[in-house]
């Protein structure tokens, strides 16, 4: 475990210059109705005891309707945001197969705490390439590494870091090939009302398996990170491992965050999400146009709010990427994330979040270009 350590993304916002661009952090930065400030009162916030440990039946209730997911409260478990969502998940699953199968496949690039979650339940965790880093499609990709001791795939879509987006019958065949072979999918859903203006909501659940996990938080969709509230939903019997695992790691999620949101029924929640919607389709425009200005490449998203950014080769023949992110952020004040902290087959470029402020993308992207100039010139003179 010694390998384990603070994540990149935290290495380079810690400590970052005065005045610095944050294209780092994938925090969103949403406008919240007044309805919301509203529930911050007493009638709403009125106990403070231990809820249940699988969340309050009101919290539940409200997060089957917002997802509009096809099962009950009793298919739910309110946990400490989408993080603690994949451990207590992961962590279920492991108790459910009791050592016979132990086995974790991850999608590569991957957002990277899942290797570290693998490492941390004891998993023997493989990664399987996406598209456009695989041939073929992402179900052939799984069908190559999946295995008879495979417990449990993890999905991601849309994708952080690529803004990869599975459509339905991507995801109803990755569903049957874990189901031939016995294995459980996990879903990372936490950007699944960020797809594009063609299919604002990345997919439905209009069919799941039974031995289908989704995992998903508030944090992303209405831009509230600090409440720390997700969930995990499956119509399987492993959400009572589920439930263990999540009460042995935090007990209960937020009781006030499962008051809060257990009102969101009774208002315009579906008007926030379209509004946070159509901030990141502006946003996305906005910094793909910025990086065709500055003659940039970069893989096209189809969701999230994110974008990998490519490396010109003379820059990374100057220098490591590691060495690009943390000289662009010492001397250009801009903070980007090196795609190989995502895997390896994102190394060679950068993450840029545009979640946040769009009057800073275009300053963002010009001091990311002067920064790989200033390499290239660094580098020359060193000849």
């Amino acid at each position: 475990m010694a390998s384990v350590q603070k994540s990149i993304i935290r290495q380079i916002f810690d400590g970052a210059p005065k005045g610095s661009i944050n294209l780092a952090l994938g925090e969103p930065v949403f406008d919240k109705p007044e309805w919301f400030y509203s529930l911050i009162n007493h009638d709403v916030i009125n106990d403070f005891s231990y809820s249940p440990t699988a969340g309050t039946e009101d919290a539940r209730k409200a997060i089957v309707t917002i997802n509009n997911y096809p099962g009950t409260a009793d298919n739910v478990c309110i946990v400490c945001g989408a993080q603690e969502g994949l451990a207590a998940s992961i962590g279920g699953v492991k108790l459910y197969w009791e050592g016979k199968k132990n086995e974790l496949l991850i999608p590569s690039p991957y957002f990277l705490t899942y290797p570290t979650l693998g490492k941390m339940l004891g998993m023997e965790t493989r990664t399987y390439p996406i598209p456009p880093f695989c041939k073929g499609n992402i179900t052939e990709s799984i069908e190559e590494s999946i295995h008879e001791k495979t417990a449990l795939v993890l999905l991601n879509t849309p994708a952080n870091p690529s803004g990869l987006m599975m459509t339905e019958e991507d995801i109803q065949q990755a569903e049957a090939v874990c189901e031939k072979y016995g294995t459980f999918l996990l879903v990372d859903e936490v950007y699944r009302f960020f797809g594009n203006r063609e299919n604002p909501i990345s997919h439905d659940w209009k069919s799941l398996r039974e031995s289908t996990i989704l995992v998903s938080s508030l944090t992303k969709c209405f831009g509230l990170p600090g409440l720390r509230l997700g969930w995990a939903f499956t119509r399987h019997s492993v959400i009572q491992q589920i439930f263990a695992a999540h009460q042995a790691m935090v007990s209960i999620a937020p009781t006030i965050s499962q008051l809060i949101v257990s009102q969101f029924p009774h208002y315009d929640y579906h008007q926030w999400i379209v509004d946070n919607q159509e901030k990141v389709f502006e946003n996305r425009e906005i910094i793909t146009n910025e990086l065709k200005k500055n003659n940039l490449e970069y893989v096209l998203p189809g969701g999230a709010f994110y974008i990998l950014l490519k490396i010109p080769e003379d820059v990374l023949l100057t220098m490591d990427e590691m060495d690009i992110a943390f000289f662009l952020k010492d001397n250009f004040g801009i903070l980007v994330v090196p795609g190989k902290a995502f895997g390896d087959y994102s190394k060679g470029f950068m993450r840029l979040s545009y979640g946040g402020d769009a009057s800073t993308f275009a300053e963002g992207v010009y001091r990311i270009r002067q920064g790989f100039q200033a390499i290239l010139q660094k580098g020359s003179s060193h000849e």
